[in-house]
């Protein structure tokens, strides 16, 4: 039973080890992308700080929800910042090109990206509707 107890709190420092490397390269490499594509610097770190605030978002309800980290929510974590960026990069992008003041940009942005990026969001959460029944 001992030996299980220390299997356990080995796996578990593998989880967590793997979970923060995974998601901080995804951080890593998303504002590498984002930067790239806008050519603004400003523009890269605010996209990436509202990526980050995702994955804390969701480690904190993954927390809140009681859930152990296990291998799924390893990988969960490792794949969330590659979800974030999809929409971010659309925004970001748009933003970029827009003109005007920040709030002209901001609508102008919204108003081009908002209802691609709000379908994605929704066809992403419809089909994993369907996992939800899985156990």
């Amino acid at each position: 039973d001992l030996d299980q107890k220390f299997v356990f709190m080995n796996n578990q420092r593998i989880y967590r080890t793997s979970a923060v490397s995974s998601s901080m390269i995804g951080v890593l490499v998303s504002f590498v992308v984002i930067f790239i594509a806008t050519r603004k610097l400003h523009l890269a770190f605010f996209a990436t700080v509202s990526i980050f605030s995702v994955l804390i978002s969701v480690i904190g309800a993954v927390t809140i929800a009681g859930w152990t980290l296990g291998v799924i929510e390893a990988i969960l974590f490792g794949i969330l910042a590659g979800f974030s960026v999809d929409y971010v990069i659309h925004l970001a992008h748009a933003y970029s090109h827009a003109e005007g003041d920040v709030e002209e940009r901001v609508m102008a942005a919204y108003a081009e990206m908002g209802t691609s990026v709000f379908s994605g969001m929704l066809t992403s959460v419809v089909a994993s509707i369907p996992l939800f029944f899985c156990t």
